[in-house]
């Protein structure tokens, strides 16, 4: 069997693991599986209470699944991450919802939908052509709205696609992801599957990482409940916490590393969950409502999901970033305002239960995902390479193709094992 086949063989038992990994995201669980499957032993060190990362799933708030973070699978036919759906064994849906799109409150008519898909047309061909005649460029300056349906339009490419305004936006980066279709969502919560699937992989929970020190013989990791030493170690945590400097590495990490961080920093993209207690929002279960209000503030929604009572909002970019410092019900008065414009305002008097995720304030996270600044795709190859020969970076910033999506922690996650495994077998100097 290859050596990161999926069948799990007993670890050598040993006082020090052969590989230990920072962080019990998708990342690090997929490298600890891969590691185990190759008769590695392992310790993930986890500062949270829980595996996941930024993949969690609450189903005990609202009596349903409801994702904090990461819902969909894109790309579903050659995204690496439906290799978790299979091995969890987990039901994939195929999202299929349709779209409707909304201006102060009214829906587009239809010459307005014409005028709105050739808007986004002449900006995917204006973004490729500017690729064509220099190596990168800031999506910002290529896409100036004039009017309301140009300033949705351009939204959906940098706040509501990228957690990200479009004169910070790398239009390279944006670039090489792939299409989202198909894409998928898991019937138990895409965090509930991962956590499932990530189960028998062990974690020290509680435990955040200050010195990563592979000056000695072996790895030494100090952490808040200690210190432990393996052979080789993995450090899969965002760059938003690489960044805050609170972790500190021996030898110290080069300038391009540190460039990297920099120039790889989150973006900020936040969901709000309404329930109702009665009906309120006429429309088919499912579809997806995409908006700019009266005060021209950006937003998608997804109402009536799974045919439930309910309202499932997305805020990105700055503005998200500013509810989340106003406070957390801002982001909720925002979401039920949003879609009072359209359903009316018996809508406000029907909201039994909410809550707003505010990943910019998780210290473990410090943002949802990470995005390239104009001039900086290349700085994901560069976060991606080894340290000191036995230090490896994954998480979905160092993929080139599914940075941002599951997919890229997944398959950081197995090339980092694979890095782990070469230095394991290589002799000691």
């Amino acid at each position: 069997m290859s050596p990161l086949g999926l069948a799990f063989v007993p670890p050598a038992q040993a006082a020090d693991p052969d590989v230990a990994i920072i962080g019990a995201g998708v990342a690090g669980l997929t490298a600890a599986r891969a590691l185990m499957a190759a008769g590695k032993s392992v310790q993930v060190i986890e500062a949270r209470e829980r595996i996941g990362g930024r993949a969690f799933t609450d189903s005990t708030t609202f009596g349903f699944p409801f994702d904090h973070g990461a819902q969909w699978i894109e790309a579903g036919k050659i995204n690496p991450a439906m290799a978790i759906v299979r091995e969890a064994a987990a039901k994939a849906m195929l999202d299929r919802s349709e779209q409707a799109l909304y201006v102060a409150g009214k829906e587009l008519s239809k010459e307005d939908y014409e005028r709105f898909e050739k808007i986004a047309h002449a900006a995917t061909r204006r973004i490729a052509e500017a690729l064509k005649k220099q190596p990168d460029v800031a999506v910002g300056p290529l896409l100036v709205p004039q009017d309301p349906l140009e300033r949705l339009a351009y939204a959906m490419v940098g706040p509501l696609e990228q957690g990200v305004e479009n004169g910070d936006l790398s239009a390279r980066d944006f670039t090489r992801q792939p299409e989202a279709e198909p894409q998928y969502a898991i019937a138990e919560g895409m965090g509930a599957m991962i956590a499932r699937w990530g189960a028998k992989v062990p974690v020290k929970f509680g435990a955040r990482v200050v010195r990563v020190d592979s000056t000695g013989a072996q790895v030494t990791i100090e952490t808040t409940a200690g210190q432990m030493r393996a052979r080789t170690a993995i450090v899969t945590l965002p760059t938003g916490v690489l960044a805050t400097g609170k972790i500190g590495f021996a030898p110290q990490l080069s300038a391009a590393r540190r460039e990297a961080i920099a120039q790889l920093p989150m973006a900020s993209f936040n969901k709000v969950m309404l329930l109702f207690s009665r009906r309120v929002i006429d429309a088919p279960a499912g579809r997806n409502v995409t908006g700019l209000t009266g005060k021209e503030l950006a937003f998608d929604t997804i109402v009536r999901p799974a045919g439930r009572e309910a309202a499932l909002v997305f805020v990105g970019g700055n503005h998200a970033r500013a509810l989340e410092e106003e406070g957390s019900r801002a982001a909720v008065t925002f979401a039920v305002s949003a879609l009072a414009e359209i359903y009316g305002n018996d809508l406000r008097g029907a909201v039994a239960k909410s809550h707003a995720t505010q990943w910019g304030k998780d210290p473990f996270a410090t943002g949802s995902w990470s995005v390239a600044r104009p001039g900086h795709a290349d700085k994901r190859a560069v976060l991606a390479q080894p340290h000191h020969d036995r230090v490896f970076f994954a998480g979905e910033a160092t993929d080139p193709v599914w940075a941002t999506r599951v997919g890229g922690a997944y398959a950081s996650g197995l090339r980092a094992a694979k890095e782990a495994l070469a230095a394991l077998a290589a002799p000691r100097r």
